[in-house]
């Protein structure tokens, strides 16, 4: 009829194969299980209990306690170490006491001479023991017999440090200033101790009109 409606076909009959739109689910019937499920939740979860932060105050406390506890273990482990050295360094003998030679070294104590003759021995098992000294620390006893013995006390020791050197080295000037120890020398020379440089030549060179004349001597 013209202007009017169109011819529109009737829907088709559900279950026929021109059906277009699949039917819906039925209210009260379970979902399909041909595939898988998708489904998108939007609500509300489970509450999770959120921990307080900690406070700084206890937390610098925490690390303060720990690094002293470590502090304190190192500072034990130390000191463990160093008492086992010394007990040990105490139990070795540096010298055989009963066979050694002692060089009297006076010099000041910027230079340790007894490390360069550590280990070192005369005539294949004679050690030889060090004893260093300044001229202002020492005082002696000269016998021409048995020799000078020579004393002196230093550090906190009350007890002064007695022996009868073998061998002199001569490493500081027998003049300091205004003191004066060419009687020191005098001592060791009377004493028939060896040394070097020589006591003769040391005590000579201590008056300028001798050592000019020695030197002269030499020139001639």
């Amino acid at each position: 009829m013209p202007g009017g409606p169109p011819n529109i076909p009737p829907p088709p009959a559900p279950g026929t194969a021109g059906s277009a739109v699949s039917p819906g689910p039925v209210p009260g019937s379970a979902p399909p299980t041909g595939g898988p499920e998708l489904s998108l939740s939007f609500g509300k979860g489970p509450q999770r209990g959120t921990s307080a932060p900690s406070s700084p105050a206890k937390s610098r406390e925490s690390l303060l306690q720990r690094v002293q506890s470590l502090t304190g273990a190192a500072r034990d482990q130390g000191a463990s170490i160093i008492g086992a050295a010394v007990s040990t360094a105490a139990r070795v003998q540096p010298f055989n006491k009963d066979k050694c030679f002692t060089l009297l070294v006076l010099d000041d104590q910027n230079t340790d001479w007894s490390k360069y003759f550590r280990g070192k021995r005369l005539h294949g098992d004679y050690d030889i023991r060090v004893e260093q000294a300044e001229f202002r620390e020492i005082s002696l006893t000269a016998n021409a017999d048995a020799g000078p013995l020579v004393s002196f006390n230093r550090g906190s020791s009350k007890q002064p440090k007695s022996f009868r050197p073998d061998f002199i080295l001569v490493r500081q000037a027998p003049r300091d200033g205004a003191k004066d120890y060419r009687s020191t020398l005098l001592g060791l020379k009377y004493g028939g101790v060896p040394s070097i440089n020589s006591l003769h030549s040391l005590y000579q060179f201590q008056v300028s009109l001798i050592s000019g004349f020695e030197l002269h001597k030499v020139h001639r």
